[in-house]
């Protein structure tokens, strides 16, 4: 007979916001790399139509937020073509959002975590 988990398991964590952070306390360079491949990561999770209209469609809880969908998507498909970003491309991802001021990047750490996971079981 199979036993049911009963205990309170956490999901293991590759990218938090501290990593994350911690990853942006870098050159410009390699600040327009790790934002450039967050934007992707994201990108890939939009819908066949977000990613066509640049624009968020659905609400489930994938891929950008409403009012990032426009700037994540160009600049993701940016990324994907010229493979850097220049600094104003890469600035409002660095600004300072909210109360506690994480750079705008680090309110997608939860998916890009699961991203990280999905891709380290591979």
């Amino acid at each position: 007979m199979p036993t049911t988990n009963t205990t309170n398991t956490t999901m293991p964590t590759i990218v938090t916001k501290e990593s994350l952070l911690a990853m942006l306390q870098a050159s410009r360079e390699r600040q327009a790399k790790v934002v450039g491949r967050a934007l992707v990561a994201l990108f890939h999770r939009q819908t066949g139509d977000e990613k066509d209209t640049n624009a968020t469609r659905h609400e489930n809880d994938l891929g950008f937020q409403h009012s990032d969908a426009k700037r994540g998507t160009i600049t993701a498909k940016y990324f994907l073509k010229h493979g850097t970003l220049q600094d104003w491309q890469v600035e409002p991802w660095l600004a300072p959002q909210g109360r506690k001021g994480y750079p705008r990047i680090v309110k997608y750490s939860r998916q890009l975590n699961e991203i990280a996971l999905a891709k380290a079981r591979v």
